[in-house]
């Protein structure tokens, strides 16, 4: 909020990505506090590809700065929660997007395995047909720079993201988020997509 990009995949987050050519004015810049909760701000769409509601929605629970943030559920159930951006227009190889994400999924004894988890995917015109793509995959070329991915999904339990790199765990509050989106989105207009996926057993 307040200007700056927060997504969260998960409980207790601010979504707010800032895809801003370097050097540039940003493209897109959303804070969530221009609505009345629980709606989003228009062009933002929300679904629920698999799982029971809610939707992802804004909230006034824990934003990052009042009075809002953009939320979701982490349920005991398997679930696909998306919230897509407004098109984004890309004008340079060196676009990023940057945003304060707080998470707190299902927690594990111990640390060594990750179960519900949240990613970021970015859709491209030029990408694998335009489908939702994470940002880290080689044929986008997007990269973390600080706040990325914390463990991989397992694949024991039905996730929808099984196997992937994801935000898993806890934050611990909220944290900075910066990624390349690489320059294979240059020149083409997409949307990102922050997407929670929860797998059979245990809430967050």
């Amino acid at each position: 909020p307040g200007g700056t990009a927060t997504p969260t995949p998960t409980p207790g987050g601010t979504a707010t990505p800032t895809p801003t050519p370097c050097g540039g004015p940003a493209a897109l810049s959303e804070n969530f506090d221009s609505v009345t909760a629980p709606a989003l701000p228009a062009g933002w769409v929300a679904a629920n590809a698999v799982g029971p509601a809610p939707l992802w929605v804004t909230s006034t629970t824990t934003p990052d700065s009042a009075p809002n943030h953009a939320f979701i559920d982490d349920p005991a159930v398997v679930s696909d929660k998306r919230l897509d951006t407004p098109d984004i227009a890309i004008t340079t190889t060196t676009a990023s997007v940057s945003f304060r994400n707080n998470f707190a999924l299902e927690p594990i004894a111990g640390g060594a395995s990750f179960f519900d988890g949240g990613v970021l995917e970015v859709s491209s015109p030029n990408i694998a047909g335009g489908a939702f793509t994470d940002i880290t995959n080689a044929a986008v070329g997007g990269s973390f720079v600080t706040g990325g991915y914390t463990g991989t999904i397992s694949t024991a339990f039905m996730s929808p993201i099984a196997g992937r790199m994801a935000w898993s765990q806890s934050s611990g509050g909220y944290i900075n988020t910066v990624a390349n989106l690489g320059p294979n989105v240059n020149g083409q207009t997409i949307k990102l997509r922050f997407r929670m996926g929860s797998d059979s057993s245990v809430t967050g």
